[in-house]
């Protein structure tokens, strides 16, 4: 029996850093596509202003997807119209109560984001964007790209959650342009990752084997060492340190990472679609915080010992840091005490010492040190006694 609880506990444990996993995976993502996002906005603004010799300041915030007039027409007869770009049931079709964009900027807007949908036939989520904000919010058009229910109050990719953002990366054609990985690829390694946040959060076990978070683990690994742009980025490789941590054996989940896990399972219910799948996020919810109350019974004094590391951590850091504010400045000119301070590294210079030695015929030569050791060690046995000879100032202490 013991042994059986040990077993689930560690399962629980795996678990845990899976999820833990999907919010370092998110903190590697947030900055590049806020910057990729901002890209594609501007260059959208540009391109529709130069085609269309608008002013360079022109925006619009009057438009509402539905009632909004795409720019592009409809090709076939009166009796039976489709979208030349492909969408289903596109406005262009059903012009009827539709309203071209007053400035002349929206209904582009619109067709580029059908244009750019990587989907077949391109399927832009419309209710999770706002098309008063297309002209001077990029975050509003990325939010199209978002192929799920629940983004529409998701007002930037900190908001987002790493599925979200996964979702625009494979949805958005223009960010394409900006990773290695070829997501049209049928199972390529962004769309499997998207996916773990379902199997993670839906289990309603709670449990994981340790062979399959690692392997969960990795993958978010490869998605922030994706050859492009992101291996290049020290944001997305601080998160990969962080995911690496997680699979050191004698990895510590902290009281921060539970309420971490409990925060991603209530934004999966913001975002549920249907009633069901809340009430079962619900009733994880409450299982996992009873299996919470449970460890920390069992887990205090690891956590203990937790606190008393990472307090004495703190403590050194501190110390090192008024160590270099204090001993280690030095003046700059040795007599004058109250001159101005630097580093001591900066004007230490490295003394050059010599050894004596003895040749082959017992005649005495000089030998360059390299190592402090050579010093005090002779055969790789400490010397009993060390002469050290030189000028006055020549820096023997």
């Amino acid at each position: 029996m013991a042994h059986q609880l040990q077993l689930e506990k560690e399962n629980y444990r795996q678990w845990v850093k899976a999820g833990l996993g999907l919010g370092y995976l998110k903190e590697g993502l947030v900055p590049f596509c806020n910057d990729i996002a901002d890209q594609q906005h501007k260059d959208i603004l540009q391109n529709i202003r130069s085609t269309k010799a608008l002013p360079s300041t022109v925006t619009c915030g009057s438009c509402q997807v539905d009632t909004l007039k795409p720019d592009h027409k409809p090709v076939g007869n009166a009796g039976f119209k489709v979208c030349p770009l492909g969408q289903v049931r596109c406005s262009c079709c059903f012009t009827k109560g539709k309203i071209a964009c007053p400035n002349n900027i929206c209904g582009a807007i619109y067709d580029y984001i059908v244009q750019h949908h990587a989907s077949s036939p391109p399927a832009p989520h419309w209710k999770n964007s706002d098309a008063q904000q297309w002209s001077v919010d990029p975050w509003s058009i990325c939010q199209c790209f978002i192929n799920a229910p629940g983004y529409e109050q998701k007002q930037s990719a900190s908001e987002t959650d790493c599925t979200g953002l996964l979702h625009l990366l494979i949805n958005n054609q223009y960010f394409h342009s900006h990773i290695a990985c070829d997501v049209t690829e049928t199972n390529n390694l962004f769309s499997k990752v998207r996916q773990y946040r379902n199997d993670i959060f839906h289990s309603s076990s709670l449990e994981l084997e340790e062979s399959e978070a690692n392997s969960y683990i990795d993958d978010m690994i490869g998605v922030l060492q994706d050859g492009k742009e992101l291996l290049q980025r020290s944001d997305a490789q601080i998160a990969v340190k962080k995911l690496q941590d997680l699979k050191k054996k004698d990895f510590i989940i902290t009281t921060e990472g539970f309420e971490e896990i409990l925060r991603q399972i209530k934004e999966e219910m913001e975002n549920a679609p249907t009633k069901e799948e809340y009430e079962e996020l619900k009733a994880q919810m409450s299982k996992l915080k009873e299996e919470i109350k449970r460890l920390q019974v069992e887990d205090s004094p690891q956590q203990k010992q937790l606190e008393y590391e990472k307090a004495k951590s703190e403590s050194q850091k501190k110390l090192i840091e008024q160590y270099h504010k204090t001993l280690l400045q030095v003046p700059t000119i040795p007599l004058q005490p109250k001159s101005k301070k630097c580093s001591f590294n900066e004007i230490y210079i490295r003394p050059t010492i010599m050894r004596e030695i003895k040749g082959e015929k017992e005649e005495i030569k000089e030998v360059k040190v390299k190592t402090m050791s050579e010093m005090f060690t002779k055969n790789g046995f400490p010397q009993k006694s060390v002469y050290v000879l030189g000028d006055a100032g020549s820096g023997k202490n």
